[in-house]
């Protein structure tokens, strides 16, 4: 149990983030240098937890997540929403529920499991529910991108885990995405107002939320975590109307909902 009540942990942890990031982003950081930033605080606090006993295949296989779901997934997804709006965004980059599912399988990670698989469909169908529309604009062509490398990083994180500690995967995930994205041109670009917001994104976000999703995975392989953790974009939702007192619409309980059950069905399957 204790890699779900991880897997738990980074969904909090990642819904909490949200807004710390938006905060920082409206405040004057660009992007670009909010990756920087919190890849930046997430390799300071985890470093000196790293034991660094990792093959070479199995470092190949840590950068290649890196620059897959962080990188690519995370700039397709932010492209998606920029261009076609948060419905298009969510609807296809959760579809990586399915697509991680499809490369742990591939790759050999676990066998096919129906309940892992209703799970998935419930929780996919809640985000719909609460979240999601119909697929239409440019937009589209990058959420599918977005799925496709959150999947297939959220695989290659579980090659990882055979071998490298929760704490060492997360620092090379950071001690790459860092300079990298610093690099870029708005990787300098951040305001001193929106700053304390970068830092705690990457408390939040990485130092905690992306360690506990590793860890997870470990634990109890790809696909149980990735429906465990599905209930984040909802929750972003419901913890945003909360702190700004707005009530919460029927669609967002029912989808809170079914999630929760898809989540359950996984569990008590698994």
């Amino acid at each position: 149990m204790y890699g779900y009540a991880s897997a738990l942990a980074a969904t909090l942890a990642f819904s909490l983030n949200a807004p710390l990031a938006y905060a920082a982003a409206k405040r004057g950081v660009s992007s670009t240098a909010l990756v920087g930033l919190r890849n930046a605080v997430a390799l300071t606090l985890l470093l000196p937890f790293a034991d660094f006993r990792i093959s070479h295949t199995t470092l190949l296989a840590v950068l290649a997540s890196a620059l897959l779901g962080p990188g690519l997934g995370d700039y397709a997804y932010f492209k998606a929403m920029q261009q076609s709006g948060v419905a298009t965004a969510v609807t296809l980059g959760y579809t990586y529920i399915f697509t991680a599912q499809f490369f742990s399988i591939a790759m050999g990670l676990e066998g096919f499991k129906i309940s892992v698989a209703v799970g998935a469909g419930l929780a996919f169908l809640g985000i719909m529910i609460a979240l999601g529309g119909r697929p239409k604009g440019p937009g589209v062509l990058y959420g599918a991108v977005a799925s496709l490398a959150w999947g297939l990083a959220s695989a290659l994180l579980g090659v990882a885990t055979k071998e490298a500690t929760p704490y060492t995967i997360a620092v090379v995930r950071s001690a790459v995405l860092a300079p990298l994205f610093f690099a870029f041109p708005d990787g300098r670009r951040i305001a001193t107002s929106g700053l304390p917001y970068a830092v705690l994104s990457g408390v939040v976000g990485l130092a905690f939320g992306s360690l506990a999703f590793i860890y997870a995975i470990s634990q109890i392989k790809v696909s149980a975590t990735v429906v465990a953790t599905s209930l984040t974009p909802i929750l972003s939702q419901i913890l945003d109307k909360a702190i700004n007192k707005s009530p919460l619409s029927t669609k967002h309980i029912l989808g809170a909902s079914l999630v929760a059950l898809g989540i359950v069905t996984t569990v008590m399957n698994n």
